[in-house]
Parts: C-alpha cells; sequence; structure tokens
C-alpha cells in the first residue's frame, strides 16, 4: 500500500496498513471522550503593553 503524503511517496506493507486499519476500527467502535479546554489567554492589552515594554516598541 502507498499513499501521498505532503508531496512525498509514503510506503507501508500489508501488516502494517492492517495494523493502521484495525486501529482506526477500534477507535471509531469505541471513540475518546471529547475534552473540552478552555484557554485563558488574559488581557490583550496587557499582553501588547508587556511586550512593547520588552522589546522597546512605540505605541
Amino acid at each position: 500500500m502507498a499513499t501521498e503524503s505532503i508531496g512525498q511517496m509514503v510506503y507501508l506493507t500489508n501488516e502494517i496498513a492492517d495494523r493502521i486499519i484495525e486501529a482506526q476500527a477500534r477507535v471509531d467502535a469505541n471513540p475518546p471522550v471529547p475534552r473540552t479546554r478552555e484557554i485563558k489567554w488574559g488581557d490583550p492589552d496587557e499582553i501588547m503593553a508587556a511586550l512593547r515594554r520588552e522589546y522597546g516598541i512605540e505605541k
């Protein structure tokens, strides 16, 4: 089995291809619980002020 990935050929033996197919079937049969994460980035004005101070950027 061969597939193209980002412009390069990837060659798989039949054994590896079968393992990938079996693993995908297991995941499809029992999907993982979706995770929800909230990322708190902080105040954009404070971040920009810190960057200006660090790199000496004038407003």
